[in-house]
């Protein structure tokens, strides 16, 4: 059972499998802009932090060039085993596992629900005060509101589609 509806809620919920038991949590879409306050902390919007599966581990995570994924534990699990069959003589896999390892932060709040972005990924990302928090299904983004509104802008919903249908299908973009 890949997704179930909860339909008293109309949540849709993601099935992640992982270490032999099933961790079930909302669907998270839509964005939200929102800032960094003065020393730099956010908090995780209400709509996606209640999304993320409860007592489970947050972690920061560079999953693309130029943006901040916060994951739960389950997902970033989930996506790092592809590393299982890495061996040691396979010196680009695991660069490439060092690089990816490397660059996971756990996520911590202090007791008003917010939490530091680490230098690193914000200097990674460009985010310097106003950002947009963006749900990505088992995840969320954060990327400075500049390169979101830029990136959008050229990304038509017709092409959206394509691509994601496109590679859905086996088909070239």
């Amino acid at each position: 059972m890949p997704n179930r509806v909860d339909s008293g809620q109309k949540w849709i919920y993601n099935r992640i499998v992982h270490s032999q038991r099933a961790v079930f949590m909302k669907f998270m879409t839509g964005t939200v802009e929102h800032q960094l306050d003065g020393k730099n902390r956010i908090r995780i919007p209400a709509k996606f932090r209640s999304a993320f599966p409860e007592k489970e581990t947050l972690y920061f995570v560079r999953y693309n060039a130029d943006r901040v994924a916060v994951m739960p534990e389950s997902v970033l699990n989930a996506k790092m085993k592809v590393f299982d069959d890495i061996t040691p003589d396979d010196e680009e896999a695991m660069d490439a596992m060092a690089k990816i390892l490397g660059s996971v932060e756990e996520l911590s709040e202090d007791n008003q629900g917010r939490t530091m972005i680490p230098r690193y990924f914000r200097d990674a990302a460009g985010i310097e005060k106003d950002v947009v928090t963006v749900g990505m299904g088992t995840y969320i983004e954060i990327w400075a509101k500049q390169l979101h509104e830029e990136k959008m802008s050229k990304m038509t919903v017709q092409r959206a589609n394509a691509v994601a249908y496109g590679r859905k299908n086996g088909n070239e973009r």
